[in-house]
């Protein structure tokens, strides 16, 4: 008989499955021949794979007009905070109340739980899975998360928002696949002394030059200038940083298999961490609940739902599956939305050196994913298996 495991959901389909087979005038219906059926309604890996990454390079895109619409009216480190501790918790309830259902359905039935495979877009699938231990280890690893990709990627982007265009920084933003690249180098060569590692090819070597060329020509002219404030720049940089070690680190935690689980945890913690900075800061002094727009809290909302429930866990969820890299080129394909979003939504400038800076440092990170496109389909095909 075939296996099963390839299948994208078998618990879709087992009531209609026992009640075939237990029905006399339909019991000639053979497992094999059922489940071929319904194996046709599967979508391919790489199909999966594709459609969370074009919808995570929009989601991402927006996030930059979103966050600068939501921090004119909100503290930015708490506006953070609340986003990501509000988002764990939904996460956390979502993932307890699916596997209580999961396991009493599994003692009634004696149904086998069966793995989960697309992330937030397969709440179904997430039902399958028994409820899981969750060990003081993998609570470690969820707070280096929470420090690299929260505290330091997703708050010092929030930060350094408000002195910046929301077009200029999903700009600095879109260095983060250049820092990914240039810190596993570092790891491999320098810290761990191993080959093991990926090799600065011709096409890297290129990629990292157009790239800090692009940044270059963006951010020296415009702090020059006045245009730029240093310190937004400096914000973001660190920010893009963060969020690479954090990414190069996730591939190599060890958090609950769960999707809801995992990335409920990461964002409780660094939430957490936000609110904590936000409170040391004092920005509580200048928070006026009264003087909260509609359009602040509209921002808000669209932060917590649509950019950090599903933009986040099915970054994460592309971290498990692929690599760093790929998970990553939302950072190359969000900044062109993010300018197009701020020049015609908030009137921002756009000026033909933003322009061209923005096309040099995409075509560099461009040239840094393009040459692992083969390794990265064998990964997701091992992975899937």
């Amino acid at each position: 008989m075939e296996s099963k495991d390839h299948l994208l959901d078998e618990g879709d389909f087992k009531d209609i499955h026992i009640k075939l087979v237990d029905n006399p005038q339909v019991s000639i219906i053979h497992d094999q021949v059922f489940w071929k059926l319904y194996s046709y309604m599967e979508m391919n890996n790489q199909t999966k794979i594709w459609l969370i990454l074009v919808s995570l390079w929009i989601i991402n895109g927006s996030s930059f007009l979103a966050i600068k619409v939501a921090i004119d009216t909100i503290p930015p480190l708490l506006s953070a905070g609340l986003r990501f501790i509000l988002a764990g918790l939904v996460l956390f309830t979502l993932y307890f109340l699916i596997t209580q259902k999961s396991e009493s359905s599994t003692a009634s039935l004696g149904t086998r739980p069966t793995k989960s495979r697309i992330g937030i877009f397969s709440l179904k699938a997430q039902s399958n899975h028994p409820r899981e231990k969750i060990t003081l280890n993998q609570w470690k690893d969820s707070l280096i998360l929470g420090v690299t990709l929260f505290l330091g990627g997703q708050g010092l982007l929030t930060w350094g928002a408000q002195y910046l265009s929301s077009g200029m920084t999903g700009l600095l933003n879109s260095t983060i696949p250049l820092w990914v690249a240039i810190l596993l180098y570092i790891l491999y060569r320098w810290i761990k002394k191993s080959n093991d590692g990926p090799k600065l090819t011709k096409l890297t070597t290129m990629g990292l030059i157009c790239g800090f060329g692009g940044l270059m020509l963006l951010v020296a002219p415009s702090i020059g200038s006045g245009e730029m404030n240093p310190i937004g720049a400096a914000a973001l940089i660190i920010s893009s940083v963060s969020w690479a070690a954090g990414s190069i680190y996730s591939t190599k935690s060890k958090l609950p298999v769960s999707m809801l689980a995992s990335s409920g945890m990461i964002m409780l913690t660094g939430g957490l961490m936000l609110a904590g900075v936000s409170f040391l800061f004092g920005e509580y002094k200048s928070l006026d609940l009264f003087q909260i727009s509609s359009q602040s809290l509209m921002a808000q909302v669209y932060l917590i739902v649509i950019i950090t429930i599903i933009g986040f866990t099915d970054f994460y969820y592309l971290l498990r599956v692929t690599s760093a890299s790929l998970a990553n080129t939302f950072a190359y394909v969000s900044p062109v939305i993010a300018v197009l979003l701020g020049w015609a939504i908030l009137n921002e400038h756009l000026t033909i050196t933003t322009i061209v800076a923005m096309i040099i440092i995409l075509f560099g990170v461009a040239l840094m994913v393009t040459k692992k496109k083969k390794i990265v389909q064998s990964k997701v095909e091992k992975k899937e298996i």
